[in-house]
């Protein structure tokens, strides 16, 4: 089935405070964290190291999400406004790549000391050897989540495309697998086995995907946290009592109904019915624009909400995604299905063809996904960023010409020699 044709190590007090995971250490300067500091507080360096690998999904939900179907601009950053109407360039966002090509470097350089401090082999059986090595997997697998290149070795190195990148990422996810086995620690060994799956099936490789997810068991979830020092920006900047800078776009608008004292939810694609995995709230209120009605996401609703980065739920989409890729529609189908019975939804008939399998997926995807940052991904892989704006029939938003990628970092560029800093050896993929 063709769908596309259809369509850093920190200072360890401030990596503790992160996570909230550790004492406040005792050193000599407390303004300054030397080396043999942060030896004697390994656990500190691992939990900073897996907490900046969490950062930077908030930020990336909300562009993708800008730059997607799930949010439109309603308050008054023109950097927002930029990403709703698809009218960013070259070079914009390369951040979020550098970031994560930066944090993985200082996961790598965390797990050297450990290495140095332990011993290799008592570090390839700890748990903060898992730690760090599924924080050096995820980093790199976020590396081309938004961005459509990144590096992967230290400079001067090539620049690699996201496709090239992910298969990179998932033989660091194995690293992190088999840390995590021997050091019995079979929460970052089935964090890891998803962060594969994804970095497989977003790379075309279902069957390695699939063998990956299968092993991830139901209800399992890894998530992004936040706490008094850390906020979740989707709750601060977007959400309903907060800033409301964006909020739902205009075609999800008929499927909320307006509440006044709890939120509500999307209704069901397929049934109308509400669905529980869409929380969404709008009472009447006129967005910090003065002028857009506020529809809210609540799924995230108060600045601790942890935000999914691998869970069960995804597993499952990609064993229906390749039953569907290879014409098993009624597998795809029942797999959907359990989903939807899981929050009460009655269940899909089969579909009949590729064009209503795909509708299925990529509706059940929405919904299953609803604010983790995957929408944008999907209309990108499959090709469908041009019809899908075209549709609005909106002259502020059109499809053509519509970025469906980030490009890379320009400051990588910069200083290392082994990338073409000129703009048309560089991708920056356009509707």
């Amino acid at each position: 089935m063709n769908w596309k044709k259809k369509g850093q190590v920190l200072s360890a007090a401030l990596l503790a405070v992160t996570l909230g995971a550790c004492d406040i250490l005792t050193v000599n300067d407390p303004g300054r964290y030397t080396g043999p500091d942060l030896d004697n507080a390994l656990q500190a360096v691992a939990d900073g190291v897996e907490g900046r690998s969490h950062l930077y999904v908030q930020y990336i939900t909300i562009s993708h999400a800008l730059l997607g179907d799930e949010y439109q601009h309603t308050g008054t950053w023109s950097g927002y406004d930029n990403l709703d109407h698809g009218s960013i360039e070259y070079g914009w966002y390369g951040y979020y790549a550098h970031y994560h090509t930066n944090q993985r470097v200082f996961a790598e350089q965390s797990w050297d000391r450990f290495e140095r401090v332990m011993g290799a082999a008592e570090a390839a059986s700890s748990s903060v050897g898992a730690q760090v090595r599924l924080a050096r997997g995820t980093h790199t697998l976020l590396s081309v989540m938004a961005n459509c290149e990144s590096v992967v070795e230290p400079a001067p190195s090539p620049s690699l495309s996201d496709t090239e990148v992910r298969r990179v990422a998932a033989g660091m996810f194995d690293e992190a697998i088999d840390v995590s086995q021997a050091a019995g620690a079979p929460f970052y060994g089935n964090a890891a086995r998803a962060g594969k799956a994804i970095a497989l099936y977003l790379s075309g490789d279902y069957a390695g995907a699939v063998a990956e997810a299968t092993q991830v068991p139901d209800g399992f979830t890894y998530d992004a946290i936040f706490n008094q020092v850390y906020w979740n920006a989707i709750v601060t900047l977007t959400t309903k009592g907060n800033n409301e800078a964006a909020g739902l776009m205009y075609w999800l608008w008929p499927r909320i109904d307006k509440t006044e004292d709890t939120h509500s939810y999307i209704r069901d694609w397929a049934t109308n019915e509400h669905d529980m995995r869409m929380p969404a709230w709008f009472d009447g209120e006129i967005a910090t624009d003065n002028e857009t009605p506020h529809y809210s996401q609540y799924k995230y609703n108060s600045r601790q909400s942890p935000i999914p980065m691998y869970h069960s739920d995804h597993m499952r989409l990609i064993e229906a995604e390749a039953k569907a890729m290879s014409g098993d529609f009624a597998g795809a189908t029942a797999i959907l299905n359990n989903l939807r019975g899981a929050v009460g939804l009655a269940p899909l008939d089969v579909p009949t063809d590729e064009t209503m399998m795909a509708t299925a997926l990529l509706n059940e995807r929405f919904a299953e996904l609803f604010m983790e940052g995957y929408r944008m991904v999907d209309l990108h892989r499959f090709g469908l960023v041009r019809d899908r704006f075209e549709s609005f029939n909106d002259p502020d938003r059109r499809g053509v010409g519509r970025p469906t990628k980030f490009s890379g970092s320009t400051s990588e560029a910069q200083y290392n020699n082994e990338i073409d800093q000129d703009e048309a050896a560089r991708c920056f993929p356009i509707a």
